[in-house]
């Protein structure tokens, strides 16, 4: 593994946490309007997921790799 790899990694990462929290933001506001309380059952966790996603922490490899320089 290498810092390009690393920062792909990082990127890709963010990436899917984007991805998710726009499919919760759609689905929040289309549950809201037709079935509030399906529509919220699927937003809810989605959001969490897309947070989890952007705040996921670094490999240990990258990390090593990362503060050798």
């Amino acid at each position: 593994m290498n810092k390009y790899d690393c920062k792909s990694e990082k990127v890709s990462s963010r990436t899917v946490g984007f991805i998710m929290l726009v499919l919760a933001v759609i689905l929040g506001g289309i549950g809201g309007v037709i079935i509030p309380v399906l529509g919220f059952l699927f937003a809810v966790p989605l959001l969490v997921l897309s947070g989890l996603f952007f705040f996921a922490p670094e490999t240990k490899v990258c990390r090593l790799i990362l503060d050798k320089g």
